[in-house]
């Protein structure tokens, strides 16, 4: 008759070395998934404004010109592109007099059709390191309508209406088309209904911000957020430079110390945000920053 063995066990001083050691891996392990993700996000956020930009390339080739940085009667930059970043079936359900330069469609809200459109979420137009997702996370949500010729201006959407949001804007240049002349030189390729041609850029394509990241940001009450429409946002001023942390009425993003840019020329390139608030005013980086999204300042200064 055979005999079975007792097979000896863990001990518990075995098993707490196991234990340790299985953490330690986790440990280690975990700070390479995270830098692993967010490469991927980076990549992604690239992709989309790479995207975003040779839209508006096709459109200026298709139109001779790029398209207006939004209308006064309301309809935001980003539509003008949905034909050429896949979105055609969108494009289609916004009447086609919404888009004329004389503004004679009417407004997007006030239309049933663009209204439904408005809610649907682009995944190009959102950066996946954004926690917030594709659409507004508060009830009630400020949504960016149409900058003027020299300030940005803001439309406020009551309860759930939770319509798709942008993580990208076109450059303004300072503050868009303005009378101030010290900020007209730095006037970028879109304001609102003008059209401006890309062979026509002063400055030089591959000086000239085109789209930026944008955040939205903290706005009080605490518990609302502005959140950038894709529907209705015009573009964005640089004239308050690249501060930290991001605000609503600035480019920026939830990437660590930097905020992605497409330029005229196609290119994506990051710039490094500012510390502070408006205490870093007509400062070097100011300046360089304004040089950047400017397209007829005559400076190509170098940023990063």
């Amino acid at each position: 008759m055979r005999t079975l063995k007792r097979r000896p066990g863990f001990t518990l001083i075995e098993l707490l070395v196991v234990i340790a050691i299985i953490a330690i891996l986790i440990a280690l392990l975990v700070p390479a998934v995270q830098k692993v993700r967010e490469a991927a996000n980076r990549t992604t956020c690239q992709n989309n404004l790479k995207q975003i930009a040779l839209a508006a390339h096709n459109y200026d080739s298709a139109n001779k010109a790029l398209p207006p940085g939004g209308l006064y009667a309301g309809l935001g930059h980003l539509p003008f592109l949905l034909p050429y970043v896949e979105q055609d079936a969108i494009y289609r359900q916004i009447p086609s007099a919404m888009f004329k330069l004389d503004n004679s469609g009417g407004s997007w809200w006030g239309n049933g059709a663009s209204w439904n459109a408005a809610f649907y979420t682009i995944p190009a137009f959102i950066c996946p390191t954004d926690s917030a997702g594709g659409q507004a996370p508060y009830s009630s949500a400020y949504v960016f309508v149409i900058p003027n010729s020299t300030t940005i201006t803001l439309g406020y959407w009551g309860t759930n209406y939770n319509l798709g949001r942008t993580n990208y804007m076109a450059s303004a240049g300072a503050i868009g088309n303005s009378n101030n002349s010290f900020y007209r030189q730095y006037q970028g390729p879109f304001v609102p209904n003008v059209r401006v041609p890309l062979p026509k850029i002063p400055d030089g394509t591959s000086n000239t911000i085109a789209y930026g990241e944008v955040l939205g940001g903290p706005e009080l009450p605490a518990n609302r957020q502005f959140n950038l429409s894709w529907m209705g946002s015009g573009c964005m001023a640089t004239a308050w430079d690249l501060i930290t942390p991001s605000q609503w009425y600035s480019f920026g993003s939830t990437h660590t110390g930097f905020v992605h840019f497409a330029w005229c020329d196609g290119s994506v390139r990051p710039l490094k945000t500012e510390g502070g608030t408006s205490t870093q005013w007509f400062g070097t980086h100011w300046y360089q920053f304004q040089y950047a999204g400017g397209m007829w300042d005559g400076q190509n200064n170098t940023i990063e």
